[in-house]
């Protein structure tokens, strides 16, 4: 998990799961401190109308606000935790909704939200101790809870801020979606999601916690290529938790398919020789550097500049990661799907007139 950040331990992370449920998760020496510097100091949150524009932006957060609409009224009071930007809230705030508040650790995301007219709270999910109990009538955990290595802490702070006719909103990626998807392969276990659910998880968080699921589904998250399961629910009794295999099933199944697309990506470039260079060293694609052996890679760029410096080894050969205005001749392979476009954009801003591929998995 290096490429997180230099606080972050040095040891192997697995993929997990859970004896007693069957959830899966990241079993990780990273605390939720590291976690938390990380998004207060290093990772960017994509601006979602730069990053994927206003239709599909506006579709997405369309589709949020149809879901908890039914929960609310015009002067809910709504708390977006990690809501990043405020865009969320800019959107409800558009449609009237007055009284909603950002929460996010990040300073530029809060000041930016500031800007833009939001009430903000510059904390996160796991220290939520300068709140008022009681005090929403709606949370939202839109694909921030599969980053939170500390649940039960969140999960607490949520039930002591949400009054008691309140409503949580989940949605997180959906373990059980991800070998459908045409993606780059291992694409889904990026390190920043330290926990993979399925609905079966979903409905056990609500009943461990003491929640009644009132309305729930699948859902394709378009702006960042993502099989999404959502669940509004309210405050209602415990239940026991229901052990399932399903999100260990696809997790193998996803593994099994991305192994083989690798492969069948990899093995042309091992036979041609021609030189690599490897684009976007991120937390969704370094997993994927060191399966570039017998390949003849040139170099590993990435834009951010906490990632410049960081070194890895391909074919016992070191690599350091350079800034993009370094990058010499040679096919460029863009790591990432989510961002292809965007990547692929900046590259001829720049002026390369390089050969570009992409990584993908096949279609089964």
């Amino acid at each position: 998990m290096k490429v997180m950040g230099a606080n972050f331990p040095e040891t192997a992370s697995f993929i997990a799961k859970c004896t007693n449920c069957g959830m899966l998760y990241m079993n990780t020496e990273a605390t939720q401190e590291n976690i938390l510097d990380y998004y207060k100091y290093g990772a960017t949150a994509p601006k979602y109308y730069d990053m994927f524009g206003q239709e599909d932006t506006d579709d997405y957060y369309r589709h949020l606000s149809k879901l908890i609409e039914p929960c609310i009224d015009k002067q809910s009071s709504i708390l977006d935790i990690a809501g990043a930007w405020g865009e969320f809230a800019s959107y409800m705030k558009a449609l009237g909704y007055e009284d909603i508040t950002d929460l996010d650790p990040a300073e530029k995301c809060i000041s930016y939200a500031k800007e833009h007219g939001i009430k903000t709270l510059m904390t996160d999910s796991t220290d939520m101790r300068d709140i008022r109990e009681k005090s929403f009538d709606l949370v939202i955990l839109n694909h921030s809870l599969e980053h939170i290595i500390d649940v039960e802490s969140t999960m607490l702070n949520i039930d002591r801020v949400l009054k008691d006719e309140g409503y949580l909103f989940i949605e997180v990626p959906d373990v059980e979606g991800y070998a459908d998807e045409e993606a780059a392969p291992f694409n889904f276990l990026t390190y920043e999601h330290v926990l993979h659910m399925s609905m079966n998880d979903i409905d056990n968080l609500a009943g461990i916690y003491g929640y009644e699921i009132i309305d729930s589904g699948k859902y394709y998250k378009k702006v960042s290529n993502y099989p999404s399961i959502y669940a509004v629910m309210r405050k209602g009794g415990k239940r026991d938790i229901t052990y399932s295999e399903i999100s260990e099933m696809s997790m193998l199944r996803y593994l099994e398919k991305s192994k083989k697309s690798l492969e069948e990506f990899l093995e042309p470039l091992r036979q041609s020789g021609e030189e690599l260079i490897l684009w976007g060293i991120g937390a969704s694609t370094a997993i994927l550097i060191e399966s570039f052996r017998g390949c003849n890679v040139k170099e590993l760029i990435d834009r951010n500049p906490d990632r410049q410096g960081l070194k890895f080894s391909i074919n016992d050969k070191p690599y350091v990661v350079k800034d993009p205005k370094d990058a010499s001749e040679g096919t460029i392979v863009i790591l990432s799907i989510p961002y292809h476009d965007s990547i692929e954009r900046q590259i001829r801003q720049m002026g390369y007139d390089n050969k570009i591929i992409a990584l993908k998995c096949q279609e089964n």
